[in-house]
């Protein structure tokens, strides 16, 4: 099954706390957070790699010692030495999210702000671009986050991002059936889309049509309490 986990990262980490969770990751990881001019983007960054840790550490009952991340050639990082475990990672406002299975995964949240619909016009597909002007007005902000998501989860889940441009396929939507139209190798694939928050829109891409039906939710207070026993 593919397991959706998420924490939100709305309350600032005291600086003690921060520290203490730096410690659990590679010197590399916590040289970069540091550079981060954002205290809340540094924060986030920490979030997302213990949120990772600890559920790597729980579904593989493995050691967080143990845990070495390496990088595809298009920058998807992946597990060293387990080809059998796929993560994606995803942020938003106060949300950070993580997907994982046996097979290729992607995750993708954005919160719902207002946007100038010329990006679709310039990003997505035409068949999409049509889809979407089509929507009834007070409908076409939550669907254009919708299309956004998923397109998002299928190019993360594929491994190779932004190398596939946006416009070289189409997610067509009808009420809960999502398929895609596209010639790129990566075509058998499934979706699911998730709310959970009233302003944020979620979608994950798997090879399989086997999802979690809820996200998991980890207290932030609490995984310092998770780390020390990984």
């Amino acid at each position: 099954m593919i397991n959706v986990h998420a924490v939100n990262v709305n309350h600032r980490l005291d600086e003690s706390t921060f520290e203490h969770l730096m410690l659990y990751i590679k010197p590399e990881r916590r040289a970069k957070i540091r550079r981060f001019h954002s205290l809340e983007d540094a924060q986030r960054a920490l979030i997302a790699d213990i949120l990772l840790r600890i559920v790597i550490c729980s579904e593989l009952g493995i050691k967080n010692k143990e845990i070495i991340f390496d990088k595809n050639e298009y920058g998807k990082p992946f597990l060293k030495g387990n080809h059998s475990f796929h993560f994606n990672i995803s942020h938003a406002g106060d949300w950070v999210v993580c997907a994982t299975h046996s097979s290729p995964v992607g995750i993708d949240i954005e919160q719902i702000q207002p946007i100038s619909f010329d990006i679709a016009k310039r990003f997505f597909s035409k068949n999409e671009y049509i889809d979407l002007m089509n929507i009834d007005d007070l409908q076409r902000l939550s669907y254009f986050y919708d299309l956004w998501t998923l397109k998002e989860s299928y190019i993360k889940a594929a491994g190779k991002g932004l190398f596939i441009p946006l416009n070289s396929f189409a997610i067509r939507i009808n009420d809960n059936d999502i398929r895609i139209e596209t010639e790129n190798e990566f075509s058998d694939c499934f979706f699911k889309r998730y709310s959970f928050e009233s302003d944020y829109k979620m979608a994950v891409c798997g090879r399989i049509n086997d999802f979690s039906n809820d996200v998991i939710v980890k207290e932030l207070n609490k995984m310092c309490d998770e780390m020390l026993i990984m």
